[in-house]
């Protein structure tokens, strides 16, 4: 395929790992121009990496060479933002949130239809070999018939080194937005779709320090809560436990961990692309008991064909999902982080603040299918 012109509105922390990571690895997308409120942030970012132009985002819009946009602004400009993308007939590649509801999301889903371009959002981390990794060990039955999930991002907050964290506790924001989406897709990636949901919602701190430069020592104010646990009952009948905080200082949970009739499974941090999923057998189990033995169940891939399947990439990467949505465009297919993922991961995580608020159970309104894994051996920053 032809490499598609792309253009990268809002130049802050996150984009030059956008940047960095498409133009080292994922090459048939091709960034011309980059934009930003901010002229001088698109300035910096543009010659940083050498990209031809850059401007404010008025200009990125009316860009006729560019086709596709990956939208990086804050979240609180998404939904308006993503509105004006699709309104000047660009494909749209958007971080999360998409939008602030899921309603928002699916309006922006028919504005994209109507004007005959194709929409997909972040995460896209399922798509690195450490989930693909472990969705192949599930579907080899290395843990047998998977029965719960226990899911906990238990984090001191962002103050500690993003340059303006305030924005990360203002209302619309706060840990389940800005890293719920990580572990609920990485979720309905493996399991399938949500069906039930109950909730709790505090908040640990009405005031915080910030610690990063250029603000440190000064004080912001919390206007959402940062700290939820959830449990989900999945379509499928499997019952995960999903924790969310900036309130821990130190956590020895497990990031995401499932257990199985025959197992347990270690899978890596949804919020990063690599890593290698441990699984933890029954018959190791008895053996330490000393119980009766059990021959090894040994017909799951080891880890040298589990790097061979998913070869190695860094352990933060980000793209891949724009670069599939580019590809599925080509090739006439849907997304793997297309809209119905998005949408059904918004609304769970607005169906966790409904339930926390009203103490009752959601029932969600939306469903999916899992998107399709990627196809085993390719390279690394191919998507397939």
């Amino acid at each position: 395929m032809d490499r598609v012109k792309t253009g990268i509105l809002g130049c802050g922390v996150i984009s030059s790992t956008y940047i960095k990571n498409i133009q080292e690895l994922y090459r048939p997308l091709e960034i011309v121009a980059c934009a930003d409120v901010d002229t001088g942030k698109a300035e910096a970012r543009a010659r940083e990496f050498g990209i031809e132009t850059w401007s404010g985002p008025d200009h990125l819009l009316e860009n006729k060479d560019v086709s596709m946009i990956i939208n990086l602004t804050p979240p609180k400009f998404h939904y308006e933002l993503n509105r004006r993308i699709l309104m000047a007939g660009k494909n749209l590649f958007c971080e999360k949130p998409f939008a602030f509801t899921w309603e928002q999301a699916r309006e922006l889903t028919e504005l994209a239809e109507k004007r005959g371009v194709r929409i997909g959002g972040a995460p896209d981390t399922f798509l690195g070999p450490g989930l693909q990794r472990t969705r192949l060990l599930l579907e080899r039955g290395a843990i047998g018939q998977p029965l719960y999930l226990n899911a906990a991002m238990m984090s001191c907050g962002v103050e500690t080194w993003h340059p303006a964290p305030a924005q990360f506790y203002q209302e619309g924001a706060g840990p389940l937005y800005d890293m719920g989406p990580y572990y609920l897709t990485a979720v309905v990636a493996l399991f399938g779709p949500i069906a039930e949901i109950r909730a709790m919602a505090a908040t640990g701190f009405e005031r915080r320090k910030i610690y990063s430069q250029p603000l440190a020592g000064v004080e912001l104010t919390v206007e959402t809560p940062t700290y939820y646990t959830a449990l989900l009952k999945l379509s499928g009948g499997l019952i995960a436990n999903l924790t969310i905080s900036f309130d821990i200082w130190k956590s020895n949970l497990p990031m995401f961990e499932i257990y199985g009739t025959e197992g347990t499974l270690s899978a890596p941090d949804p919020n990063m692309t690599s890593g290698m999923p441990e699984v933890i057998r029954k018959e190791a189990v008895l053996a330490d008991r000393k119980a009766a033995a059990e021959p090894l169940n040994r017909s799951f891939p080891d880890e040298e064909e589990l790097r061979r399947l998913y070869p190695e990439t860094a352990e933060y990467i980000r793209g891949a999902g724009a670069l599939d949505l580019a590809m599925a465009i080509n090739e006439n297919r849907p997304a793997r982080a297309g809209m119905d993922l998005v949408c059904h991961v918004l609304e769970a995580i607005n169906g966790i603040m409904e339930a926390a608020k009203s103490g009752g159970c959601y029932y969600m309104k939306t469903t999916c299918g899992r998107p399709e894994p990627l196809r085993e051996g390719l390279s690394a920053g191919e998507v397939r």
